[in-house]
C-alpha cells in the first residue's frame, strides 16, 4: 500500500509511473463506469440473489458456489434437454405411423380408383344430362310463361261476367295476350313457324273470348245508373272490333236517351226533389218564360252527358274522340227533340199574351232559340237537337215578321192628321213603341244583325207613307212641323240600333228637307214683318238697279221705314218667328231655325246697307237711312 501511495504521489509530481500488472488493473477497475457495462450490472444483480452477506467466510466460498449454480444450471438444462428428447422421439414415433397408414391409403385409393373408373364416367354422364334437362326445363317453363297463358290467366279471361268478378286482372291479362301476339313474330323470324302459329291461334281465342265477354259486360254496365270505373278501359279494347264498340255506344245512347227524356218530362210535370225547383209546365201562361226554362233545362243537362261521354271514351286512342263524343251527345239528345219542339211550335203558333204585344213575344222567343241554338251547337256540333232548334227559330222568325207586319198595318191605318199640338198621333206613337221594344229586344243578339234590315223595313217603310199621307191635308208650316216631330222620334228610335244606316239617312233626309222648307217660311215671314219682302228680289239681283234709290221699293223712305221694322226685331226676334216652330219636339230644331234665320237676315241686311252705302245708288246721308254696321245687327240677333 506504501508503495501505491509512493506511485502514486509520484505520478502526480510528473514522474514516470511504475509498470505493474496490479496497478494496471486497479487503475482499469477505476476507471471503469459500471452504469455503462450491462454484462457486469447483470451479473451484480444475480450475485445479489444469494450473496447477503459479505463476510470473509462467504467471500472465500463465492468462486464455490458460483461453480455450484453453474452445475445446478448444467444439470437442469440436461434434465429439460432430455424431456425434449423424448416428446421429439414420439412425435417422430407417431409421424413413422402416419406414413405407413397414409401410404397404405394411397395403395387402397389407387385400387379403388382402377375399379370404379367406368363409374365415375358414368356418374359424370349423368350430371350432363341433369344439368341439361335442367336447362331445358327452364327454357320450357320460361316459354310458357311468355307464350302461354296460366289456368289462372285463363280462368280469368273465360270467367263469368259479373261485375264482382270483373277487375283489374282480366285487363292485365288482355295486355299479356296483346304481348304474346307480338312476340310470336320473333318466332317466325327465328325459323319456329309451327310453335309461332300455334301460340297465335290460342291467343286469338282468348282474345275473341276475352273480348266476347267485355263486350257482354259493357252492355250491362251501359244499363247501369253507376257504371264502373273499368268501362273507359273496356271501350278501349273493344275499339279494335268496331262492330262491337258501336254496339256498346249505341245501348249507351239507347239508355242514356231514356233517361234524358224521362228526367226532361219529370222537370216538366213534376218538377225538382221536394217540389223546388216548381214544374216547368206550371210557367205556361208566360210563353217567354216557358220557352226559356225549358231550354235551360236542355242546356243544363247537355254537359253532364258530354262528360260522361268524354269519361267512356277517355282511353280510346286509335278514333276521333272529339268526333266520337260529339256524335254521341248528338245522338242522345234526341229523345228531346220531340217533346219540345211540340211544346215550342205551341207557344209560337198560338196567341201569346195582348194582341199588341205578339210581335214583341214572338221576336223575343227567336231571339231565345237563336241563342240557345248557337250555345248548344258549340257543345253538340251538330245533331237532331241543333236542327231542331234551328227549324223552330225560322218558325219563330216567319211568324214574328208575319206578326209584325199584321201589327204595323192595322197601327198604320190608324194614323189620322195631327192635332193642334202638332205631335205624333196614337197611331205613330204606337207604332214607334212597338219598334222601340223589338229595337230594346234586339241588344241580347249579336250575330243577326242582317235580320234587323228586314224588321226595319216591315216598320218604317209603312210608317213613312202613313205619316206623309196624314200630313197631306196640312199647310206648309203644319206639315212641316208635324213630320219633323214624327220624323225625330223615329230617328231617335232608329239611332239605337248601329246597323240601320240606310234607313237613318233616309229619315235624316226627310229631316233636312223640312227644316228647309220651314226655314224658308220662316225667312218669308220675317222678310214680309220687316219690310224686307219688297226689296227682296232687287237687292239679289245681279247687277242691281242703278241708281237703287230711284227704285220704288228701295226709295229712302222705303228704307227708313224698313229700319225701325228691323229695331222692334232686334229688341225681340222670338215675336216674329212662326208660331207653330214653338211646338217642334226638338229644341236643336228650333236652334237651328233661329240661327239659320238670323243669318239669312244678316245676309239680307249686309247686302242692303252696302248698296245704300254705294254713292252710285244715289242715297243721301246713307248713315242716317241704315246707322247700324251688319256686325252689330249680327251680334244682336246671336
Amino acid at each position: 500500500m506504501g508503495g501505491d501511495t509512493q506511485a502514486g504521489s509520484e505520478n502526480a509530481s510528473g514522474e514516470k509511473p511504475v509498470n505493474n500488472p496490479l496497478s494496471r488493473k486497479i487503475n482499469k477497475i477505476l476507471e471503469t463506469r459500471l452504469e455503462h457495462d450491462k454484462d457486469t450490472l447483470d451479473a451484480l444483480r444475480e450475485l445479489s440473489t444469494f450473496f447477503n452477506e459479505n463476510s470473509l467466510r462467504t467471500r472465500r466460498n463465492l468462486r464455490g458456489e458460483i461453480e455450484k449454480r453453474s452445475v445446478k444450471i448444467n444439470e437442469d438444462f440436461v434434465s429439460a434437454l432430455r424431456d425434449v428428447k423424448e416428446a421429439v422421439d414420439n412425435i417422430y414415433h407417431e409421424v413413422s405411423l402416419m406414413n405407413e397408414a397414409c401410404v397404405d391409403m394411397k395403395k387402397r385409393l389407387q385400387a379403388t380408383k382402377s375399379e370404379t373408373r367406368h363409374l365415375i364416367y358414368q356418374t359424370n354422364s349423368l350430371q350432363a344430362q341433369s344439368q341439361k334437362l335442367t336447362m331445358e326445363e327452364e327454357i320450357a317453363e320460361a316459354f310458357v310463361k311468355t307464350y302461354l297463358l296460366s289456368p289462372e290467366e285463363v280462368a280469368v279471361i273465360r270467367g263469368p261476367t259479373r261485375d264482382a268478378s270483373f277487375t283489374n286482372d282480366f285487363f292485365v291479362t288482355m295486355d299479356k295476350i296483346q304481348k304474346i301476339r307480338g312476340d310470336t313474330k320473333f318466332l317466325l323470324q327465328t325459323g319456329h313457324q309451327k310453335t309461332a302459329l300455334d301460340a297465335m291461334e290460342q291467343m286469338n281465342v282468348y282474345k275473341e273470348a276475352g273480348l266476347e265477354r267485355l263486350y257482354r259486360w259493357s252492355l250491362a254496365q251501359c244499363r247501369s245508373p253507376d257504371p264502373s270505373p273499368l268501362l273507359p278501359q273496356a271501350m278501349a279494347y273493344l275499339q279494335e272490333r268496331p262492330v262491337l264498340f258501336n254496339l256498346v255506344v249505341e245501348e249507351w245512347c239507347v239508355v242514356r236517351r231514356g233517361w234524358l227524356v224521362r228526367g226532361f218530362l219529370d222537370a216538366l210535370t213534376v218538377g225538382g226533389p221536394g217540389g223546388a225547383p216548381r214544374p216547368i209546365e206550371l210557367q205556361a201562361h208566360d210563353p217567354l218564360r216557358y220557352v226559356g226554362d225549358m231550354l235551360a233545362w236542355v242546356h243544363q243537362a247537355l254537359p253532364s252527358e258530354r262528360e260522361a261521354a268524354q269519361i267512356l271514351f277517355s282511353k280510346c286512342d286509335t278514333i276521333d274522340t272529339a268526333e266520337q263524343i260529339s256524335t254521341t251527345l248528338a245522338s242522345v239528345s234526341e229523345s228531346v227533340c220531340r217533346p219540345l219542339k211540340t211544346r215550342i211550335e205551341q207557344m209560337i203558333v198560338s196567341e201569346p199574351g195582348r194582341e199588341n204585344k205578339k210581335p214583341v213575344q214572338l221576336y223575343k222567343i227567336s231571339n231565345l232559340l237563336h241563342f240557345y241554338h248557337s250555345t248548344i251547337l258549340q257543345v253538340t256540333e251538330g245533331g237532331i237537337l241543333v236542327a231542331t232548334l234551328e227549324e223552330l227559330q225560322q218558325l219563330s222568325y216567319k211568324m214574328f215578321i208575319s206578326a209584325l207586319q199584321s201589327q204595323v198595318s192595322r197601327l198604320c191605318e190608324r194614323v189620322e192628321p195631327p192635332g193642334d199640338t202638332l205631335a205624333p198621333t196614337p197611331g205613330v206613337a204606337m207604332t214607334l213603341a212597338l219598334l222601340k221594344d223589338i229595337v230594346t229586344a234586339s241588344t241580347m243578339i249579336e250575330d243577326r244583325q242582317n235580320d234587323f234590315t228586314q224588321i226595319v223595313s216591315c216598320v218604317v217603310d209603312p210608317l213613312v207613307g202613313a205619316i206623309n199621307e196624314s200630313a197631306a191635308g196640312l199647310g206648309t208650316v203644319e206639315s212641316a212641323v208635324y213630320l219633323l216631330n214624327c220624323f225625330y222620334q223615329l230617328h231617335s228610335t232608329l239611332s239605337l240600333l248601329h246597323t240601320t244606316g240606310h234607313k237613318l239617312e233616309m229619315i235624316q233626309g226627310q229631316l233636312d228637307a223640312q227644316i228647309d222648307t220651314l226655314m224658308q217660311e220662316q225667312i218669308n215671314s220675317v222678310c214680309h214683318t220687316i219690310g224686307l219682302a219688297n226689296m227682296y228680289s232687287v237687292i239679289t239681283a245681279v247687277p242691281p238697279p242703278t241708281p237703287l234709290a230711284e227704285h220704288p221699293s228701295c226709295q229712302p223712305l222705303a228704307v227708313q221705314n224698313f229700319m225701325t221694322k228691323l229695331d222692334g226685331f232686334l229688341t225681340a226676334p222670338d215675336h216674329l218667328l212662326l208660331p207653330h216652330t214653338r211646338l217642334l219636339l226638338s229644341s236643336a230644331f228650333r236652334r237651328q231655325l233661329h240661327q239659320r234665320t238670323s243669318e239669312a237676315i244678316v245676309a239680307l241686311y249686309s247686302k242692303l246697307h252696302s248698296l245704300v252705302h254705294d254713292p252710285e245708288h244715289g242715297f243721301v246721308d246713307p248713315h242716317q237711312l241704315l246707322p247700324r254696321d251688319p256686325a252689330t245687327v249680327k251680334k244682336l240677333l246671336s
